[in-house]
C-alpha cells in the first residue's frame, strides 16, 4: 500500500538526483542507525519498485509513504509498484506552504549567508513552483488511469477532526483490519529511526522540526489543540503567491476526497 503526500524534493535524491539541494552526507554518518539505513547510491526508482514488488515473507502489511515530487514526470510514475493500493493524503496549501517554508529554514545552508532573493531560490529549489500540488494531481490522475480507477483520497483536516471515521474508511478500501490503535497509540518514547526504514540522506529529517509533533504524539489532534506559533498569518508576498498557484490543484483533489 502506498500513501502519497504533496511535498519534498525530487526526483532529486540518491543517484538520480537533479538538485544541488540534496543534503550532503555530512552528519548522517554519526546519526543513530546510520549503519543500517539504506545507502542512497542504490536508492533508485527502479530499485524501490523491484524491492516493493518482491515477496515479503511473514509480512501482513507493507506500507510506504512518499511525496509526489519524488515521482514527478511519467518516466518516474512508471516505476510505481503493482499490487499495491495507492492512496493520497492532501492538505490545504494555506497550511502547507507557511509550515514548509518554516521547516526549510532549519536546512538552509548557514554559509554563505543568503540574501532574500537567494533564500527564495532556496525555497523554490526545495518546494518547486507549485509546492508539489501539481505533481500530486498528475500522480493521482496517472494512478486512476493506469492502476486504480478509484484511488482513496483523504484530507488532513478531515483526518484530525474525525480520525475514526476516516481511518475506518481507509481500512475498508485497503483491506487493513481497523483498530483503535490506528488513531490512538502509546508513545513509548523510542526514536523514529527505530520505527521507520529510510535511506542515509533522510536520517536527519527524522529528528528535525518536520516531525516535532509526530514524535511526541499519542493520537490525532486538531490543529487548534497544538501549540501555536507566534504568528499564524501569512504576510510574505512570495508565500502568498505560491499558495495561490497551489490552490487550484488542491481544490481538484479535494473534490475527489472521501467525505466523512
Amino acid at each position: 500500500m502506498l500513501a502519497t503526500t504533496p511535498a519534498n524534493v525530487g526526483p532529486r535524491w540518491g543517484p538520480e538526483s537533479e538538485s544541488a539541494s540534496t543534503p550532503a552526507p555530512r552528519a548522517t554518518a554519526i546519526l543513530p542507525s546510520a549503519g543500517s539505513a539504506y545507502d542512497s547510491s542504490i536508492f533508485t526508482h527502479a530499485w524501490v519498485k523491484k524491492t516493493l514488488e518482491a515477496e515479503h515473507k511473514n509480512a501482513s502489511l507493507v506500507l510506504l509513504k512518499d511525496f509526489a515530487l519524488s515521482l514527478a514526470g511519467k518516466e518516474y510514475m512508471d516505476h510505481l509498484p503493482h499490487g499495491y493500493h495507492h492512496t493520497f493524503l492532501i492538505r490545504n496549501p494555506n497550511k502547507v506552504i507557511p509550515s514548509w517554508r518554516k521547516c526549510h529554514e532549519e536546512w538552509r545552508p548557514s554559509k554563505p549567508l543568503l540574501d532574500e532573493e537567494a533564500k527564495e531560490e532556496w525555497h523554490k529549489a526545495n518546494m518547486g513552483e507549485h509546492g508539489g500540488f501539481k505533481d500530486l494531481l498528475e500522480l493521482f490522475q496517472y494512478v486512476r488511469e493506469n492502476l486504480d480507477p478509484a484511488p482513496f483520497v483523504m484530507d488532513a483536516d478531515d483526518l484530525v477532526s474525525q480520525p475514526e471515521t476516516v481511518m475506518a474508511a481507509y481500512c475498508k478500501v485497503t483491506g487493513i483490519p481497523f483498530s483503535r490503535k490506528l488513531i490512538e497509540w502509546e508513545n513509548d518514547g523510542s526514536p523514529m529511526y527505530e520505527k521507520w526504514i529510510t535511506c542515509r540522506d533522510h536520517l536527519g529529517y527524522l529528528n528535525c522540526n518536520y516531525h516535532t509533533n509526530a514524535r511526541s504524539s499519542s493520537g490525532f489532534r486538531k490543529n487548534e489543540d497544538l501549540p501555536k506559533p507566534a504568528s499564524t498569518s501569512v504576510t510574505n508576498p512570495k508565500a502568498i503567491e505560491q499558495i495561490a498557484k497551489c490552490v487550484p490543484y488542491y481544490e481538484k483533489l479535494y473534490r475527489e476526497r472521501f467525505v466523512p
